[in-house]
């Protein structure tokens, strides 16, 4: 399914979301191979309208608070999307041709076998490097690797082309038994270096989080229980950073959600990324016996 070929204008695209989702909302417009515009409002009378000039068409994100996130294809013409504050994804969106051929691209590559159909078929559409994009961070890396090299690197070439390329020479320097990037962060109103925080020889456990997450507060409280003094904890709160998620260090360390768990062996090497708490215990012993 091609995109749809439009012609030099604007878009305008007309919100409607519920109080539930905050007071701001932000749209990023990936309009060039490497580029984005970012556009932020308030949400004054149950909804925004965004209004900018547009070439044709192209992938889109609304971000609300909490990282809350609906992906969507603009197109230079009158839009408008109402919020389903349940299931984002599925809001409603009038206007866009191209939206729905993004829709049926996501419903008909659900697993990774309708997904290597799917980008053969629509190797040469940026749809199909958006539907790539959504979908890579659930799985294997060597099944990127081949679905990536897969999309024609001409035809397809989009922000999102460019983004499934960056994650994975990234995923490469962030892969297992690789030294951790070290990182400037915010404690207490003061900027730390996580160099500075850990201790030679001592595995390390490091833990992002937030203020007002209460999850993130319930595995710290256990991480702490289960790594005791034979194991160095720190806590990153993204809020303590006035970027938030923003922050360098979110995007260097593809940090996606909250909490998230790294785990570092004695030498600053990574032995695990995205550890869930339940599994804390059993990675740490895993360190111990080598």
């Amino acid at each position: 399914m091609p995109l749809i070929a439009w012609g030099q204008g604007a878009f305008t695209l007309t919100v409607k979301c519920p109080k539930s989702l905050g007071r701001s909302v932000t749209l990023t417009v990936f309009d060039g191979d490497t580029t984005s515009h970012r556009y932020a409002h308030r949400i004054k009378d149950g909804g925004s309208t965004f209004s900018a000039p547009l070439a044709g068409p192209c992938a889109a994100q609304l971000t609300f608070s909490g990282n809350r996130h609906i992906h969507l294809y603009l197109e230079p013409t009158e839009m408008s999307l109402e919020v389903n504050a349940e299931e984002l994804e599925h809001s409603p969106l009038s206007g866009s041709r191209s939206n729905s051929q993004y829709r049926y691209a996501m419903e008909t590559s659900g697993d990774t076998k309708s997904l290597t159909e799917y980008i053969r078929a629509n190797r040469t559409s940026p749809i199909a490097a958006f539907v790539l994009f959504r979908q890579m961070r659930g799985m294997e890396l060597r099944e990127v690797e081949k679905l990536y090299s897969i999309l024609d690197s001409v035809e397809a070439r989009c922000y999102h082309y460019h983004a499934v390329e960056k994650y994975l020479r990234e995923s490469v320097a962030l892969a297992e038994g690789m030294p951790l990037p070290d990182f400037e962060f915010t404690e207490e109103k003061q900027r730390c270096r996580l160099s500075d925080c850990l201790e030679n020889g001592k595995p390390s456990v490091i833990l992002f989080g937030a203020s007002w997450c209460d999850i993130c507060r319930r595995d710290l409280a256990t991480a702490e229980k289960i790594c005791r003094d034979s194991v160095t904890v720190v806590t990153v709160d993204i809020d303590a950073d006035r970027r938030g998620w923003d922050a360098p260090y979110i995007a260097k360390l593809d940090i996606s959600h909250l909490p998230y768990i790294i785990v570092l062996d004695g030498e600053g090497k990574i032995a695990g990324r995205d550890v869930r708490i339940w599994e804390l215990e059993r990675r740490l012993a895993s360190i111990k016996r080598r």
